[in-house]
């Protein structure tokens, strides 16, 4: 599958640059699939926006990871997503 940016929640399981646009973000949630998987996201300039390794995790993705923001944020990059989906909910 590819990311997708035209809904709301963005549904992102790529790691590339999403947006180099300002954007505002509500919160973002991560079903990782594997135990130790990790998720990089940062803004424009590099700076993380949620760094974070899975502790547990399911095949059919039931555990998620949640992080609040309610802010805006100089584009979004997703470095690193081993495995999982990203939402984006704006």
């Amino acid at each position: 599958m590819a990311n997708d940016t035209t809904g709301n929640p963005w549904v992102l399981d790529t790691a590339g640059v999403i947006t180099t646009n300002p954007l505002h973000i509500l919160r973002m949630v991560w079903t990782p699939t594997t135990d130790g998987d990790d998720i990089l996201v940062t803004d424009n300039s590099g700076h993380y926006t949620w760094n974070l390794k899975a502790i547990a995790a399911t095949t059919d993705q039931e555990i998620e990871y949640v992080k609040e923001l309610g802010g805006s944020s100089n584009g979004l990059n997703l470095v690193t997503l081993d495995h999982g989906t990203l939402y984006v909910y704006q």
